[in-house]
């Protein structure tokens, strides 16, 4: 008795670690592969099988209040880890954003489980499906944040990032989860060999798994074999890298200094004889709207104001003048202002404003119609300004500056020719490219053909001195461009502007030392243009959509079983009840 005590003890102590070491261990590797899968590291090798152990997890353990908050919490690292650059800007923000999008995680976990343990579908069936769903809401409610979608790990890949013209993201997503669901439940089947796992289901979700691969492969790999382009025009994009405390500085001086630095520039871009010449989002200090540059000096009183006007005059003069004489279009990115009949602005805006060597300055410019939330637009300032000066907390201003600017209202595009050649292209400003429906809007077909030539994407990076948050800016826009098969300019602020072909492969990026962040220089290359008008640019996102349909018809069936099983078992109950009391008796 004596001698096999000790073991009877220490087997419990042995089985209890090894279970909570894997319910404990298992969302912590979730979170650490979908970290590899985005850069800086960028192992988009990863993204398929990255859910697998949290999907294991959801299978195999009970589930409380407790654990679901752990999962909870592993999210939220997940994403205060990934989201560190955001730190610099807001604490605030960068805090309630990271809970906000773990609850996202938690959720699917949590239906995942319910689905897992108590529905007949298999994981690989209901695990994408709800995936692909929260992902889409996460992306579209409170004007979305789409950042870290699974399907965009995979844009420097390009064989398999070709589906995306069908898609979107959102395919690739799925076809993510269902792999990794599948592999889930293959690893349960082979550790619980007499479970109850339906073997055909097993079958079933292999030859599906390994067939979408193959289509997925088979037609990205026929797209690039075939793929055939026209060569556009030259564009030449400066890049700097100017600190968010320098653009702060509204002295008359500092933005002079400013707009010399990319003057000089492009002094060194038009040797490579550029049709155009990009400049990134609101690197032209001061105002640039027709309607500001057209006001009289003696308007203001003396002070700032005038000084300013004529600022911004003196710029506008100069860059028709180097449009002219070096014979190249020049976009740049500014601001607009509109004042009231007292004099106090009445509307700013984030602009795009282009020059020709014909016309000069453009009248019509672009408004960035996309704002970015609490950081160009925070809401409630009218119907509940408690509420707006609360959430001015987790802004970069803090409660002192409100900032807010007035979205634009059309989709204006531009035009540049080119000898005898003309060529139309929109121009996304900031986080306008992280959405899928600005660029979406400026390819849509317009008389039959595509309605941009070409995309040109201006951003300010300089908040963000982090060269993860650069990379995983230019991902995005890989995915756009093979959305809508346009090749994209990118001219941003802080690193990686250069160049992405029409499927997604990066071209060329702006280089000093082998480095492409932080760094100050030019890249110029004729773009290849693709006429083909996708199914993405003319449906959008159909694929998310219908996929949220299902999962909400899903997810009704199975509340409707559960409350049928409910009845089912109390009136079996009660019969067993009654039975007894009539034995009694």
């Amino acid at each position: 008795m004596t001698a096999t005590s000790p073991v009877l003890l220490s087997n419990r102590p042995t089985r209890w670690n090894q279970g909570r070491l894997i319910s404990l261990g298992l969302p912590v590797a979730t979170a650490l592969l979908l970290s590899v899968a985005f850069p800086p590291l960028g192992c988009w090798q990863v993204a398929s099988f990255a859910l697998a152990p949290l999907i294991y997890v959801a299978k195999r353990r009970p589930l409380g209040v407790g654990y679901l908050l752990y999962i909870w919490l592993i999210a939220f690292i997940y994403y205060v880890a990934n989201l560190y650059w955001l730190s610099g800007i807001t604490v605030a923000g960068y805090i309630a954003l990271s809970i906000y999008c773990g609850f996202y995680l938690a959720v699917f976990f949590w239906l995942t489980h319910l689905l897992g343990r108590r529905s007949w579908l298999p994981a690989w069936v209901s695990a994408p499906m709800l995936f692909t769903s929260l992902e889409y809401l996460r992306g579209h409610l409170f004007t979305g944040f789409p950042w870290f979608t699974l399907g965009v790990a995979y844009a420097n890949s390009p064989t398999i990032l070709q589906c995306v013209s069908i898609f979107g993201a959102a395919g690739l997503s799925f076809l993510s989860v269902m792999t990794a669901a599948w592999l889930a439940d293959v690893a349960w089947q082979f550790i619980h060999p007499k479970s109850k796992t339906n073997r055909m289901s097993l079958t079933i979700g292999t030859i599906c798994v390994v067939a979408m691969w193959l289509m997925v492969w088979g037609y990205g790999s026929a797209h690039l074999h075939h793929a055939k382009f026209r060569i556009g025009p030259r564009i030449a994009v400066l890049q700097q890298n100017i600190p968010q405390s320098v653009k702060s500085d509204t002295s008359i001086q500092s933005q002079k200094q400013l707009f010399n630095s990319y003057f000089q520039l492009g002094l060194q871009a038009v040797r490579y004889h550029p049709d155009m010449v990009v400049w990134p989002e609101t690197m032209v200090p001061g105002f640039l709207n027709p309607s500001w540059l057209a006001q009289s000096p003696a308007w203001f009183a003396r002070g700032h104001g005038r000084l300013m006007l004529k600022m911004d005059q003196t710029f506008a003069r100069r860059l028709s003048q180097f449009a002219r004489r070096y014979h190249t279009a020049v976009l740049v990115g500014s601001s607009g202002v509109r004042f009231n009949k007292f004099g106090k602005i009445s509307r700013m805006q984030n602009i795009a404003v282009l020059f020709t060597p014909r016309r000069g300055q453009v009248r019509k410019y672009y408004a960035k119609r996309h704002l970015v939330p609490f950081g160009e637009y925070l809401p409630f300032k009218e119907s509940a300004p408690w509420l707006h000066h609360l959430l001015s907390y987790f802004t970069p201003f803090g409660p002192n500056g409100d900032y807010s600017l007035t979205p634009g209202d059309s989709w204006h595009h531009f035009t540049i020719h080119v000898a005898d050649l003309r060529y139309v292209f929109g121009v996304p400003i900031c986080y306008e490219d992280a959405m899928a429906k600005p660029a979406r809007m400026f390819c849509q077909a317009r008389d039959g053909s595509k309605g941009a030539d070409f995309l040109v994407v201006i951003s300010n990076d300089g908040w963000y001195q982090s060269r993860a948050e650069l990379l995983q800016h230019m991902q995005l826009d890989q995915i756009r461009a093979v959305e809508n098969r346009v090749s994209v300019a990118r001219c941003v602020n802080g690193g990686y502007c250069g160049f992405i072909s029409p499927t997604g492969r990066v071209i060329k990026l702006v280089a000093a030392d082998g480095h492409h962040a932080f760094v100050t220089g030019v890249a110029v290359a004729a773009l290849p243009l693709d006429s083909q008008i996708t199914v993405f640019t003319r449906w959008g996102h159909w694929f998310a959509p219908v996929i949220l349909g299902l999962t909400a018809f899903m997810m009704l069936a199975f509340g409707v079983d559960c409350l049928l099983f409910q009845r089912r078992r109390h009136k079996a109950v009660s019969s067993v009840e009654s039975r007894s009391g009539s034995a009694a008796g």
